[in-house]
């Protein structure tokens, strides 16, 4: 669910690239859309980025965050839409994770940190960086989910396949 005046919008994401704007009052066409590209000038050229999370920030509510199958963090901000369509694209090369996005999400202490959650490794990101700051070690199992701790700033968990909780404290 999104900030709206009515309070009856809601945003998706899905693994065809599209990213999806509804009013649940009229749920038969989405209210706007955008194709999730690295780069929006020349979407043709290249691929579209099927998206597998997303996070919305409520203290600015033309913000988002998208994880993709391909492993890319997207940021969306709706007020630059002119300029590349208002994606931002994260590290592409060795920060990125080797599969999907499962989990991604804001620290609630601190809203310019984030974590991503994808392959055998959890990865924190600082959103003027575009890169992770920090990485977990390869676990054996894939992860599967993470969130942070809604009390304690540096702290957060990590589900695995393997049916493993790992609780992370970085401070």
């Amino acid at each position: 669910w999104i900030s709206s005046k009515t309070g009856n919008q809601c945003a998706s994401v899905s693994t065809d690239g599209q990213m999806l704007w509804w009013d649940t009052r009229r749920l038969g066409e989405p209210v706007d859309k955008l194709l999730l590209s690295a780069d929006a000038k020349n979407p043709q050229g290249c691929p579209v980025l099927g998206g597998s999370s997303m996070e919305y920030n409520k203290e600015i509510p033309t913000k988002y965050l998208v994880g993709t199958e391909q492993g890319i963090v997207l940021s969306i901000n709706l007020r630059n839409r002119k300029q590349n369509n208002g994606i931002s694209v994260y590290d592409t090369g060795p920060g990125k994770h080797h599969g999907p996005i499962y989990s991604i999400q804001r620290n609630p202490a601190h809203n310019k940190f984030f974590m991503t959650i994808g392959d055998w490794t959890a990865r924190i990101w600082m959103e003027d960086l575009k890169t992770p700051i920090m990485t977990t070690k390869y676990h054996k199992a894939y992860l599967t989910a993470g969130c942070w701790s809604p009390t304690r700033a540096g702290v957060f968990y990590v589900t695995r396949m393997d049916g493993v909780l790992d609780i992370w404290d970085y401070f």
